[in-house]
């Protein structure tokens, strides 16, 4: 004897969720590691132009200090402090870096680094700004007080960091003899 039993498309419907379920999940799975990528790649522009930014800041460190660079701050009078622009990454004093300005363009007024790091968009440039000289207490020296401003770029155009700091030189008899960075 054979029984007939009606159907109802019962395990037709649960198959449908099932599948509707396991679709939301992939498509999470998905999304998140999609962001995952995002923000790592992220990450690696932000780490490469800090990178670059810190090694532009070392470069003008050594621009003020080295010997055989035409950079003399001592020469007050007529030196590359001197006029109301910058001009190749040297800048006169104004109570706010001139480089924090909304016109202000790194391309033409920024001093380029020499170096290059792999991944950069392009080249960090720097300023200096000749923030204060004075006699020493001595007599015998003269103590400058530079703001160095560094920005670099990362893997893309947007990702810009942006470095500052402090640097000090003592200069006798027009010779650089004793510089210190200042940290803040």
């Amino acid at each position: 004897m054979i029984i007939l039993l009606r159907q109802n498309g019962l395990i037709l419907i649960v198959s449908l969720i099932f599948l509707i379920l396991l679709t939301l999940l992939t498509l999470t799975a998905i999304e998140t590691s999609t962001l995952e990528v995002k923000m790592r790649t992220n990450d690696q522009s932000r780490n490469i132009a800090f990178q670059a930014a810190e090694s532009a800041l070392r470069e003008a460190e050594h621009f003020i200090i080295s010997s055989d660079t035409v950079f003399n701050p001592v020469l007050i009078t007529s030196g590359p402090f001197q006029g109301s622009d910058c001009i190749a990454g040297l800048c006169p004093y104004t109570s706010s870096p001139l480089c924090l300005a909304i016109d202000f363009n790194w391309l033409t007024k920024g001093r380029v680094v020499n170096a290059i790091l792999q991944n950069s968009v392009q080249a960090p440039r720097y300023v200096i700004e000749l923030l204060s000289h004075a006699p020493s207490s001595d007599g015998k020296s003269t103590d400058f007080i530079f703001r160095i401003t560094a920005r670099a770029w990362g893997m893309d155009i947007n990702t810009v960091v942006q470095l500052q700091s402090y640097f000090s030189l003592k200069a006798l008899n027009k010779k650089r003899i004793a510089w210190h960075e200042i940290v803040n």
